[in-house]
């Protein structure tokens, strides 16, 4: 996991040079590129926190309570309801979800590092 997260990162920061290879040997907008690529970088971060939430489980209380609210005000078939169930209830499904949580965590953490770092780099430069 963590070899991926590196070489995610590791990916990114390079196309980010890329990126900013132009503005950097013409002296163009080195701050603007660099703040796009931390902000950018920042949102990365901020998404794979968010997958890492949902996959710790904290929210899963709080959202059954929303969804049990919201079955008070909307009706629902007897047939959704039993697929709703049969869907709970399916271990390759619940471990497709985790799986899918891992790496989207990883990577977009990975993303968000490599923006960061280029970022932090190209202010060194400049």
């Amino acid at each position: 996991m963590i070899l991926r997260f590196g070489i995610t990162a590791l990916i990114v920061g390079t196309l980010g040079f890329l990126y900013a290879t132009p503005h950097l040997l013409y002296g163009h907008e080195n701050m603007a590129t660099a703040n796009l690529l931390f902000l950018l970088g920042l949102l990365g971060l901020v998404i794979g926190a968010i997958f890492h939430v949902l996959q710790s489980g904290f929210l899963t209380l709080f959202l059954r309570g929303f969804a049990d609210i919201r079955q008070l005000f909307i009706r629902q078939s007897k047939a959704l309801r039993e697929e709703n169930e049969r869907m709970r209830s399916d271990e390759s499904l619940s471990a497709w979800k985790t799986s899918m949580f891992r790496h989207l965590k990883v990577y977009t953490s990975g993303c968000g590092t490599g923006l960061i770092l280029c970022s932090m780099i190209l202010m060194g430069i400049s």
